[in-house]
């Protein structure tokens, strides 16, 4: 299917490539993948009507030149393809990648081996095989973020039951934080310092489509939610106008709990 699209993404990729390269002098840039969209429309006038397939998010991985901020480079690529398409960026410097690929690192190595390069010049791939080492840390990575996952669950209970709920919306950003992190680096071999959980969900989607089931933001409810968990970890300690109900922080606890099954059902390979 990731062939299958690229084919039909030739017609947009050199749009892309030149909205990314105007936000950054690009070293490289690889197509990682999207999200397809369904749509279909049944009435009385039409009731064996087609569904429409299109592809509504791209993922790309961005190598840029030491010296430039990873972050704003990210959200700057992200707010310019807004207008065409939305876009998940990742965004690394070249010399990281390039040390990752001599180390053989999964990230790297199955970037340069499967990606499709949309800029930049194409390099051969070493091929250096530490698969059980690889599996080995995932296991570890696993167990850590699952013990992490569930103490941060036991601090959000004890906050809650003694009516502190702003240092239990905190536990509870912190385990969700550490569950995707986990997902991330069992599935790719990549681990990213941020703490913004939008960011982290969608570099998730790309591995796990019931990761973003978890946290909808497709109505006014479930993004009210959502934000309250996403502004807890500056907020809810510096913010005196930062309030969360009970209600909510039960709710977001039963979301965790689901994002925490996840964990445990994802494989090492």
């Amino acid at each position: 299917m990731y062939y299958l699209l690229t084919e039909s993404f030739k017609e947009q990729h050199t749009e892309l490539v030149k909205i990314i390269l105007e936000a950054t002098d690009a070293d490289k840039i690889y197509f990682l993948g999207s999200t397809l969209k369904y749509r279909r429309t049944e009435s009385i006038f039409m009731t064996d009507a087609p569904s429409c397939r299109y592809v509504g998010h791209y993922y790309v991985l961005v190598l840029i030149g030491n010296g430039q901020g990873l972050n704003v480079i990210q959200d700057k690529i992200e707010n310019n393809c807004r207008h065409f398409i939305p876009v998940t960026a990742i965004v690394l410097q070249t010399d990281q990648f390039n040390q990752w690929l001599i180390e053989g690192h999964q990230f790297s190595q199955t970037v340069c081996r499967i990606a499709v390069l949309l800029h930049g010049k194409k390099d051969s791939t070493p091929e250096i095989s530490n698969a059980e080492l690889n599996k080995t840390d995932k296991e570890s990575i696993c167990n850590q973020g699952l013990n992490m996952v569930n103490e941060f669950l036991a601090g959000a209970d004890l906050f809650r039951i003694r009516e502190q709920n702003k240092m239990a919306v905190f536990m509870l950003h912190q385990a969700t934080e550490q569950a995707l992190r986990a997902i991330l680096k069992i599935t790719t071999g990549l681990y990213l310092n941020t703490h913004n959980l939008d960011k982290l969900i969608r570099y998730c989607s790309m591995v796990s489509y019931t990761v973003a089931d978890i946290f909808p933001k497709d109505n006014e409810k479930d993004g009210r939610l959502f934000q309250l968990l996403q502004k807890a970890y500056i907020d809810s300690r510096y913010k005196k106008d930062y309030i969360i109900r009970t209600d909510d922080i039960i709710l977001l606890t039963d979301k965790v709990r689901n994002l925490l099954e996840i964990v445990k059902n994802v494989k090492p390979v």
